[in-house]
């Protein structure tokens, strides 16, 4: 299959991104900050590693999705772990490869139902409780705008590895997480190509409510109903892309 053509979202500031989360990382322990310590903010961070705003705001981005920090839109960036999580190396972060995408989703469709399950069964009601705030935050970023779709792009990853994490098993937990982050751009890909964010968060809702139920075979179907559903409208895209580009 062809390249999809990355964004500006994509491709261009893979490395140094990643560089400064590390520098980030290294701030955090040499100030010592703790759990719920708040950092300099974004423009602060950009003066002291001398960058521009744009790429500063993607550092930390990739360092929230990591679950490193909390960042909180009005508030300002607070610590919510120290340690950087062990990750594979993605061999894609520079070019968003079609079939990839549809093996993240594949993949996912695979894990995440019965995560799903076990996530009505053992999820605390406090955790629940932070899944209904988190889509209640993510429903103020429907607009589409790139800026908002940076926010919704998170706080959608946020919610799939919440679940994972109310499941109660460190194990899988990490799974999800591996999924989302090592892919963190074809996820983005993914927001752009199935561009129905009402539908998406409509969905994640009916998931939300099946937990809250305490309804396992009932949140596992949601989550397969879900995924497939994006699957299918992205293998359909993929596929009008790709008879386009044959015809030119």
């Amino acid at each position: 299959m062809a390249k999809l053509d990355a964004s500006d979202r994509g491709s261009g500031h893979v490395s140094l991104s990643e560089h400064l989360s590390q520098g980030v990382l290294k701030l955090i322990r040499d100030r010592n900050l703790e759990s719920g310590d708040r950092l300099p903010s974004v423009r602060e961070l950009a003066e002291r590693f001398s960058v521009a705003t744009p790429t500063m705001r993607e550092a930390l981005r990739l360092l929230e999705m990591a679950g490193n920090l909390d960042i909180r839109h009005g508030s300002g960036i607070f610590v919510r772990r120290q340690e950087s999580r062990l990750m594979l190396t993605n061999p894609y972060a520079r070019s968003l490869d079609p079939r990839t995408i549809l093996n993240l989703l594949e993949a996912r469709l695979m894990i995440e139902p019965p995560i799903a399950e076990l996530a009505a069964k053992n999820a605390s009601t406090l955790h629940l409780d932070g899944l209904e705030a988190l889509l209640g935050d993510a429903e103020k970023h429907l607009s589409g705008q790139d800026a908002a779709d940076a926010i919704l792009g998170v706080e959608n990853m946020q919610f799939h590895r919440g679940i994972a994490e109310g499941a109660n098993n460190p194990i899988l937990a990490d799974v999800v997480f591996t999924l989302t982050e090592v892919h963190i751009k074809e996820q983005m890909a993914v927001l752009d190509l199935y561009n129905n964010r009402r539908r998406d968060f409509e969905q994640h809702k009916q998931i939300l409510d099946a937990l809250i139920r305490r309804d396992a075979a009932g949140a596992r179907e949601l989550m397969t109903e879900h995924i497939a559903d994006v699957v299918a409208v992205v293998r359909g895209k993929i596929a009008v892309a790709e008879e386009a580009k044959e015809e030119a």
